[in-house]
């Protein structure tokens, strides 16, 4: 299984948790990694299985069977004693000046931040790309800047939600379309789906 950060650190630990319980001998590898390059794995047969952010840009031709699974929320933190510190909600004037810790560039979710912040006429000031999700968080308590993870990084009465237009992604499980699952990769699925209440599966086709 591929996945990004956000995935591998909160969403599969208690699918496959779940999984060894019912199916004690079963291993897994799970590989973290951009969407991309895990939909460009599994594309090709490497890997079983990919949880990533759609739209996926630059993969491989080959069609691609993706399940809806969740739609996922970005949130600002803030170091302790900074002035956004207490608030609900930011605006992208506010960030204006503001040290930015970011996820790496090229990522989905630096994509949909880059995307929002640019369309508001804000240049983010990175100062630290990071790929962990913990990092960024520890970075942004030493009070180096301020920073967005996914709302499973944070409790529910954390993080600053945008003003003008949440930050949202859907997140989607991918496998190729012409290899039947297997009773393995059919189990992740469906323990996917029950955790994170997924939608119909729908075929999702690179371009």
């Amino acid at each position: 299984i591929g996945a990004g950060a956000t995935a591998t650190s909160y969403l599969l630990p208690p699918v496959v948790s779940a999984i060894r319980k019912k199916h004690p001998g079963l291993r897994f590898y799970i590989r973290e990694a951009g969407s991309n390059t895990v939909a460009a794995a599994v594309a090709s047969g490497e890997l079983d299985l990919g949880i990533v952010t759609l739209p996926l840009h630059g993969s491989d031709e080959r069609a691609l069977v993706a399940t809806p699974l969740v739609d996922d929320e970005l949130r600002l933190i803030v170091p302790p004693g900074h002035r956004l510190a207490g608030r609900k909600s930011f605006s992208w004037k506010d960030l204006a000046g503001e040290s930015m810790i970011g996820f790496e560039a090229g990522s989905a979710v630096r994509e949909v931040i880059d995307r929002a912040s640019s369309a508001a006429g804000v240049r983010l000031e990175v100062v630290m790309e990071l790929r962990s999700i913990e990092s960024i968080k520890q970075m942004v308590a030493a009070g180096i800047g301020v920073g967005f993870v996914s709302r499973f990084a944070v409790r529910s009465d954390q993080g600053l939600i945008c003003k003008e237009a949440r930050l949202t992604r859907s997140m989607a499980v991918v496998r190729r379309a012409d290899r039947v699952a297997n009773p393995a990769t059919s189990a992740v699925e469906r323990e996917l789906g029950r955790s994170l209440r997924a939608p119909v599966t729908k075929t999702y086709k690179k371009r």
